[in-house]
């Protein structure tokens, strides 16, 4: 089966130094067609913040696996 959603090393930072919060650290995702994903977890695990990662509406930390996922999924929602 052909990966529809895809993450690489997904990575969120906030703040820097010692106050520094790593929301999502290296993340790695496939979800495949045709599959039902849950994403599960305790308060403040980072659920939320892989959401909005994976809707657009936040931006990745690191970097160019990032903006590869954006462009999957663009490409993957015109097709």
């Amino acid at each position: 089966m052909m990966a529809v959603l895809q993450t690489i090393d997904l990575k969120k930072y906030y703040g820097e130094g010692e106050n520094q919060i790593k929301a999502l650290d290296g993340i790695c995702l496939e979800i495949e067609e045709g599959k039902f994903t849950a994403i599960v977890g305790t308060s403040g695990s980072g659920k939320s913040t892989l959401l909005h990662m994976l809707g657009g509406l936040d931006t990745p930390t690191y970097g160019r696996e990032g903006l590869d996922l954006y462009f999957r999924i663009i490409i993957w929602c015109r097709s």
